[in-house]
């Protein structure tokens, strides 16, 4: 079809910079056309984008093939998604005509015409189109167009030290103001499976709830294994590496403040956003900014995001905190205490209930003894968690003769180690290891458990600990962090950490499985506790009112909050700091994680660049070296050996 008769697309041509291809049977999510455009922007090496996505094939199939594949992407013939967003100019200048799709035909002869022309893309990995049925071609399109010269292959560029910053935006997207409520940003690290992340999820419940829009920002490259229950309550989530160049991070973020109408900016766990909290407040400045911390972690810069929250305090309208223990942290940082608001965390799960014989027979179900004590652990089995001194604990329970099934809810880097343990320390009959759980099976285990066991290096206070109380498990958990806040004499017990730490916990455990009376008074204070404090509907009505008293401090703060060249080298100087750390983490997991890097490699390099040393001290080698020619032969070569 010609230019002049796509009525169809309207004026698309009025708007020369970029255009949308699909057929009718294409369905878009909400981002994808707004993320398409931004990659192309972000990412000039690319002439044109997709996605991954479904098509209807006998039920939904995933499609997960990337253009990354080259030539492999347009020969196969998987099944392939149809929409796709070009630059405009590039596309004229490869096509006489632009046909439209017949519904259902996939685009591998268009890609091959623009492979030809020596054009690629780009393929944003998250499934953001929905395809209809594929049809077969027929009679002379059975064969689809293939390149006739190699597919060209862009790669994206690495960030350059102290790139310029780039400002505003190609194009204007604003939303209408939202007339039942706020519109709040959380910008978070990621989505993955964890406590901060619950908590999380349960806000922006509570906000959409109640008439809020929500947008959600993920600033590092990670597994977002729970990106699918953030979109159940909103499909306004980017995760700004699979699309954006780092430079543009900030920009994009503005663009989002602008588009959204955003009157509230929470950071949640995300370093890059308290360090682009400067140019971001000076830039938006109707906007209030809030950050939520749960726990300090003095193992990881200092303090980790808490001395991030304390750090950037005159940035932020409120911190907010879920104990008063960090709040406490915090003002002994120098913190102003006028503007930290303890916010406990509330749960919505419900416990489940069982009768003593639908209890026993679950129990058995796990091949549990039904007459010992159950005890049950949840967290990732990492460092934080200290499984190995769990696996300890445990051992020394049953030297001490005491009856126990031990459930150990999790994984993580250390749950090999624990194994290992809990083999050598011949605990099998007694402690069974389940992995990750989903939330509901969690719970259901928590029904045929008597004693929550968690012997923490650090802790705020545990989502898993709130959800344990309200279903009558008596915690018995290090005094570490704000557990005190939350467990008390008639609720459970606190370990401290010190000497004679396993045998304290061996006595309590002794003692809980030696009197069921003593252990269910406890569980009902538990129960009675969390009902009357902390519930996700206490907590909701508590974050509503710090919102509002943020966005009061915002009203009476000075505007603007640094002069704009001076924000900006901040925020450049925060995006130096996130490409220095990226390449060094890289360093890390491809030159110290291996023996072969630790090894072998660094001694060649070593060799060589000794013998290089030796030779330029001879006047002939010193002359040659100082010849355009040779210098560049020798930068090659160190680099092959750097």
């Amino acid at each position: 079809m010609g230019r002049k008769e796509c009525a169809v697309t309207g004026d698309i041509w009025k708007e020369p910079e970029y255009i949308v291809l699909a057929d009718a049977a294409t369905e878009f999510d909400p981002t994808f056309i707004e993320k398409g455009i931004w990659c192309l922007e972000s990412n000039p090496e690319f002439a044109f984008c997709n996605s991954f996505g479904t098509i209807k094939k006998e039920g939904l199939v995933e499609v997960r093939h990337n253009l990354s594949e080259g030539k492999y992407y347009l020969d196969n013939p998987h099944a392939k998604v149809r929409g796709v967003i070009a630059r405009t100019p590039i596309l004229l200048q490869a096509f006489e005509d632009i046909a439209l799709l017949p519904d259902g035909r996939e685009p591998t002869s268009l890609l091959a015409r623009l492979a030809d022309a020596g054009h690629w893309g780009f393929t944003i990995a998250e499934s953001l189109q929905s395809c209809g049925t594929v049809s077969l071609p027929q009679g002379n399109d059975a064969l689809p167009e293939m390149p006739l010269k190699p597919v060209p292959s862009p790669q994206r560029r690495y960030p350059s030290a102290y790139e310029t910053l780039p400002e505003g935006v190609a194009f204007s997207n604003p939303l209408n103001c939202n007339p039942r409520g706020r519109r709040v940003m959380f910008l978070l690290p990621w989505m993955v499976e964890g406590g901060a992340d619950r908590v999380n999820i349960d806000l922006i419940q509570g906000l959409v709830t109640g008439g809020a829009d929500v947008t959600v920002c993920a600033t590092l490259e990670a597994d977002h294994r729970w990106q699918d229950r953030f979109a159940e309550l909103t499909s306004d989530i980017f995760i700004l590496p699979n699309f954006l160049s780092l430079s543009d991070f900030p920009r994009f973020l503005l663009y989002l403040i602008d588009s959204r109408r955003i009157d509230t900016v929470l950071v949640a766990g995300s370093t890059l956003g308290y360090q682009l909290l400067p140019y971001l407040r000076t830039a938006a400045p109707n906007t209030t900014f809030v950050d939520l911390c749960h726990t300090e972690e003095m193992h990881w810069l200092n303090g980790g995001h808490p001395r991030f929250g304390v750090g950037y305090q005159d940035a932020l309208d409120m911190n907010v905190v879920s104990t008063r223990h960090l709040s406490e942290w915090m003002v002994q940082r120098n913190a102003n205490a006028s503007k930290i608001r303890v916010m406990y965390t509330g749960i919505k799960s419900h416990p489940v209930s069982l009768t003593k014989n639908q209890r026993a027979e679950m129990q058995r179900g796990f091949g549990l003894d039904e007459h010992a004590l159950t005890i049950i652990f949840a967290g990732r089995m990492c460092n934080q968690k200290r499984p190995l001194k769990l696996a300890e604990i445990l051992h020394a329970l049953k030297q001490a003769g005491v009856r126990f099934n031990a459930l150990i809810i999790g994984e993580g880097e250390l749950r090999p180690a624990f194994e290992s343990l809990i083999s050598q320390f011949d605990l099998a009959t007694e402690v069974h290891v389940v992995g990750a759980k989903p939330h509901d099976e969690w719970l259901s285990l928590l029904a045929i458990s008597d004693v929550l066991l968690m012997p923490s290096e650090y802790e705020g206070i545990s989502v898993a600990l709130l959800e344990s109380m309200a279903a009558g498990v008596v915690p018995v958990v290090a005094d570490v962090g704000g557990q005190d806040e939350l467990v008390g004499e008639e609720t459970g017990y606190l370990i401290p950490h010190g000497e004679d730490e396993v045998g304290r916990y061996v006595d309590v455990l002794r003692a809980l499985s030696l009197d069921a009376a003593m252990r269910e008074r406890k569980a009902q204070e538990c129960r009675q506790l969390i009902e009357a404090h902390y519930t996700a509907a206490a907590t909701n009505r508590q974050w509503l009112e710090i919102l509002d008293e943020a966005q009061a401090n915002r009203a009476a703060s000075a505007k603007p909050f640094l002069p704009s060249g001076l924000a900006r080298e901040l925020a450049t100087t925060a995006l130096e700091n996130r490409r220095l750390t990226s390449y060094l983490d890289y360093l890390y997991a491809t030159h110290c994680l291996t023996n072969e890097a630790q090894t072998v490699e660094p001694i060649k390099a070593g060799i060589l660049q000794l013998i290089f040393a030796q030779l330029r001290q001879y006047p002939l080698m010193k002359y040659l070296s100082e010849k355009p020619l040779l210098k560049k032969i020798l930068r090659k070569l160190k680099a092959l050996v750097s």
